[in-house]
């Protein structure tokens, strides 16, 4: 057995060494040459995201790899990006595929095969893809949103800078002090007078239940009075008051007659004045009466 030659091991070894770099290259691309796939074709109107070797995944599990992506010739605002998928899996006609980005930049395929369909792909037929709207979508959105906020933020912060320099803001602040000072000044003497206060509640609770029970007691002694007793004797008062009215506006007695006669209250008016007129004239012509002999 003749040795083999240097130059031989060597031949052998590059080849060896350009078969690995072409099976690494082709596995980074997604392509495993030694494990059979089926390719698909997926078109999508934005791929951003996504790379060489995303996985395809279906239910969570990995099912294949994009292989490559090129702009569509018929339509250049779209992209054809091709798939490997595992031999044993097959695309029922009316499965969708989604393109969803993660925040951390991460892309995946998910493939949702139609449960209904009998009917499967062949590699010549292409799947309209759709992308997940996530956040980094709405990142994007809401940038342009944020360039049109830029100027009114700027008129806003100057308008708090001629606010921040404005003496009336001093003189605000100011006050303001001096209002706390006064509320504090306020809540000291709130706090003595609830001190006093507490000091004075227990006396005038004691007062208070004092007066409660000298209103009960009170209140045991009209309980304990005969007000019936006492309404009748004041009823019998009433009606005896009653009987001496009556007997003094009645002409049959001396009283009544005293009292409602007219004729009587005359002559004794009449006596009274002849009476008046004669000790007047007792008063001025006494000689007529008095008769005074000296011997």
């Amino acid at each position: 057995m003749s040795k083999i030659s240097k130059e031989v091991k060597i031949g052998v070894a590059f080849v060896i060494a350009i078969f690995l770099l072409y099976y690494g290259i082709s596995f980074l691309k997604g392509v495993n040459l030694f494990k059979p796939s089926d390719t698909y074709i997926v078109v999508f109107d934005d791929v951003s995201g996504l790379t060489q070797s995303t996985p395809v995944t279906m239910h969570g599990f990995q099912v294949g790899l994009v292989s490559s992506m090129k702009l569509d010739p018929k339509n250049p605002k779209q992209v054809l990006v091709y798939l490997n998928m595992d031999d044993g899996v097959k695309v029922p006609k009316g499965s969708k595929m989604s393109l969803d980005v993660s925040v951390l930049g991460s892309a995946t395929i998910i493939m949702e095969a139609n449960p209904y369909s009998k009917e499967y792909l062949s590699s010549t037929d292409t799947i309209k893809g759709t992308r997940v709207k996530g956040m980094m979508d709405a990142a994007g959105n809401i940038i342009p949103k944020v360039d049109l906020l830029i100027p009114k933020i700027d008129s806003i912060l100057i308008g708090l800078q001629t606010l921040v320099n404005s003496p009336a803001l001093t003189q605000s602040l100011s006050d303001i002090n001096k209002i706390t000072g006064d509320l504090a000044k306020s809540t000291r003497q709130l706090n003595v007078m609830m001190t006093a206060l507490n000091n004075d509640v227990p006396v005038i609770t004691g007062n208070l239940n004092k007066m409660s029970g000298d209103l009960s007691s009170v209140s045991n002694k009209v309980n304990q009075m005969d007000l019936q007793a006492t309404f009748n004797s004041i009823d019998s008062t009433m009606k005896n008051i009653q009987h001496l009215s009556t007997k003094i506006s009645s002409k049959d007695n001396s009283i009544g007659l005293l009292l409602n006669d007219r004729q009587l209250y005359d002559s004794i008016q009449g006596t009274i004045s002849n009476a008046s007129l004669l000790l007047k004239d007792v008063r001025e012509n006494p000689s007529r009466y008095i008769n005074v002999k000296v011997f």
